[in-house]
């Protein structure tokens, strides 16, 4: 599922709205180990993928909702 995968340069919300960037994404071979986040404020945290996935978050992009906002529109 893409909400769950970090993927630098989109943007995620937390669940009190606080917007972050993912910055970076470290690898251990073919496994991701570790995620930079910037916050809105720039304020940078480091946070390994339990970290992540217990952040809770849901994507944040608006270039993603219009892609798809218009799939499902074109799909009518």
């Amino acid at each position: 599922m893409l909400v769950h995968q970090p993927i630098p340069g989109y943007w995620y919300a937390n669940i009190v709205g606080q917007l972050m960037q993912v910055r970076a994404v470290l690898y251990e071979g073919l496994q991701c180990t570790r995620v930079t986040l910037e916050y809105i404020n720039g304020r940078k945290e480091c946070v390994d993928m339990d970290g992540w996935y217990r952040l809770d978050l849901s994507l944040h992009s608006p270039g993603i909702e219009r892609r798809r906002r218009y799939r499902d529109r074109s799909v009518d």
